[in-house]
């Protein structure tokens, strides 16, 4: 059942690009080609509201980390490797709120063996590239679904 609403979900979202045209999803300029990436972004990771899809998919509960505010992480190991896919992201992140955790952003990571420099042509002004402190990958946090989509957090 989980994976008809995921492909529900993603096929209505791909219909949505395809007739809006270029699918701004924020007030940055960024781009017809920035914005159609993040609204696909939004379209794969809208069932991650439900913490548990997150869960069942492999993302693990890191808790809060400090380096990102109030944030709560949630981190899939398993997507964590030299490729970056704006449709599967390698963290989530969640703020509390009144009724549980929500969903506001996603974090693209790319082991620094990969790539010595941070690869700024993945969604290049959608957030900043930057080390993880204590871990040698380079991420880039964007807030998909806190109303400041397009820029880190």
């Amino acid at each position: 059942m989980r994976a008809i609403h995921r492909v529900v979900t993603t096929t209505l979202a791909a219909g949505c690009l395809l007739f809006s045209g270029s699918a701004t999803i924020h007030g940055d300029d960024l781009g017809r080609d920035i914005n159609q990436q993040l609204a696909a972004a939004r379209a794969a990771t809208a069932i991650y509201h439900d913490v548990n899809e997150a869960l069942a998919d492999g993302y693990i509960d890191l808790g809060v980390n400090p380096a990102e505010g109030d944030a709560v992480e949630f981190v899939n190991f398993g997507l964590v490797d030299c490729t970056l896919d704006v449709t599967q992201p390698e963290a989530l992140q969640y703020v509390e709120s009144g009724e549980g955790l929500r969903l506001v952003g996603v974090e693209y990571s790319i082991p620094m063996a990969c790539s010595a420099t941070p690869p700024e042509d993945f969604l290049p002004g959608a957030g900043e590239w930057e080390p993880e402190a204590g871990v040698p990958v380079w991420t880039l946090a964007v807030s998909l679904w806190s109303g400041n989509s397009g820029q880190s957090h």
